[in-house]
């Protein structure tokens, strides 16, 4: 089965073809949010043994995102951070404190996630806080 989908915009139309239905309106969906929200755009999907459907914004595509899995549970992120912890003696970089004197120790990107995402799985990105001092780091101090 093929699946036939129109793009269009005032550029023109584009045409693709893919082999699910599930797979049309991940693109499709895809597609309408890399689109300004002020630009016309319409996508007409057209499939075996279905009437063509028009959707004119992304509200209108039957299509539900898959839930992501959460940074901090990758198994990528949990080996880092276990580096981390090795690398760094297991002991809060500013005050010293370490899990034997009853503190939580976190592993802290330096420089934030939300502003540097490339750097959120380099090693030299992270340093060790007890949550205490951790609470007092703000993300605007990125060289601490």
């Amino acid at each position: 089965m093929i699946f036939s989908v129109s793009y269009e915009t005032r550029d023109g139309v584009k045409r693709k073809k893919y082999k699910t239905e599930q797979g049309a309106l991940r693109a499709i969906y895809k597609w309408f949010q890399t689109i300004q929200s002020d630009q016309v755009a319409s996508v007409v999907l057209i499939g075996p043994g279905h009437d063509p459907s028009t959707f004119e914004c992304v509200e209108q595509v039957p299509f539900t995102p898959p839930k992501t899995t959460s940074f901090y549970n990758t198994q990528a992120w949990r080996h880092l951070r276990r580096q981390a912890l090795i690398r760094y003696d297991k002991k809060c970089r500013d005050c010293g404190a370490t899990a034997n004197d009853g503190v939580r120790l976190e592993v802290d990107h330096i420089k934030p996630r939300s502003k540097y995402p490339l750097l959120e799985l380099d090693i030299d990105n992270l340093q060790i806080l007890c949550s205490e001092c951790n609470k007092g780091k703000l993300d605007h101090n990125e060289t601490e």
